[in-house]
């Protein structure tokens, strides 16, 4: 698609909808179905390191697919009212890479980070984190990826609706788990991890608090109309969403006022400067009139699509303050 035809691109028949309906509907774009309160999975092994108890685990998605994930509690004396966190990792990371021993970049500029999950649990918090749906440990090739796309879309599902199931299931994992407090769960992720992420929280009440890094939320318009559109799979653009509403209603009417912490570097193309404006511009005076100014932060450092140490703590912060 070259630049002049996607600025041209309008909604058919746009609806309006109140606020009390918009999750509604996100739902059903999304094609998400109610998650189970209790998510069965087989543990794969378990073993004790670092103060830590470590669980290997899969669980099977809306699809019936198997969701690799590692369990990370930690061993301490009072652990009675533990914080849980769903680790998302991106595109190219998988529960092993997240969840490994060392907490790391290979290169200051590219690259990913390893050893994040992990490192949280360190921290204190319970995580659980997982290879998700469009990563490419479980996509395939590109081909299978694209056939799938188009044979779930006339059943009314998305890929981007499984990856928030995935989570979302993730989520209910650490919540039964001992001695996770079910009422203090995050969800935090890179990149595909970010969208994850900020997906679920706007489809899970009970979600507490969450901080997607490099996450494309801003206005899906934005990254169609300002290029943002190359960077994306396909599973990152829900199918009529912009007939309905943008990322910054979503955000106002399914996750206000609850804790949201957004890293969008200034650099990072997958996330057009245009589309975070559109965001803060819309959110930040709904979080002051609803007497929380302080639960939504929006980070936009001068670098790329990366994570480097310096914007995991702000994660770690971000939890310990809120959730």
């Amino acid at each position: 698609m070259n630049e002049h035809i996607s600025k041209d691109i309008r909604p058919a028949f746009p609806q309006t909808l109140a606020q009390d309906q918009i999750q509604t509907k996100l739902l059903e774009l999304l094609g998400l179905e109610d998650i189970p309160d209790e998510i069965e999975y087989e543990i794969e092994w378990e073993r004790e390191e670092e103060g830590l108890r470590l669980t290997g685990l899969t669980y099977s998605n809306c699809l019936g697919e198997a969701v690799p994930g590692i369990l990370a509690i930690p061993l301490l004396e009072d652990m009675s009212t533990l914080h849980a966190v769903v680790c998302v990792p991106g595109t190219s990371g998988t529960a092993e890479s997240v969840a490994g021993p060392r907490f790391y970049r290979d290169h200051p500029s590219k690259g990913p980070l390893y050893g994040w999950g992990r490192e949280l649990a360190r921290r204190g918090f319970a995580t659980l984190s997982i290879s998700p749906k469009c990563s490419e440990s479980r996509r395939g090739n590109r081909e299978d990826w694209m056939t799938e796309a188009k044979l779930l879309a006339p059943y009314g599902r998305s890929q981007m609706g499984v990856l928030v199931d995935e989570t979302l299931r993730a989520g209910r994992i650490l919540a039964a788990s001992l001695p996770v407090d079910p009422t203090r769960i995050g969800l935090t992720g890179m990149s595909l991890g970010g969208q994850a992420t900020w997906y679920s929280m706007a489809c899970a009440p009970w979600v507490r608090s969450a901080a997607p890094v490099c996450g494309a939320l801003g206005s899906l318009a934005a990254v169609i109309h300002h290029g943002g559109y190359k960077t994306k799979g396909s599973y990152y653009f829900v199918p009529h969403l912009l007939r309905y509403f943008d990322h910054p209603e979503i955000v106002e009417a399914c996750i206000a006022p609850r804790p949201l912490m957004v890293i969008s570097p200034a650099l990072d193309k997958s996330m057009p400067p245009e589309g975070v404006d559109a965001l803060m511009e819309h959110v930040t005076p709904v979080y002051e009139q609803l007497g929380q100014p302080e639960r939504f932060r929006v980070y936009r450092p001068d670098n790329g699509h990366l994570y480097p140490p310096e914007h995991f703590e702000w994660v770690v912060q971000w939890f310990q303050r809120f959730l």
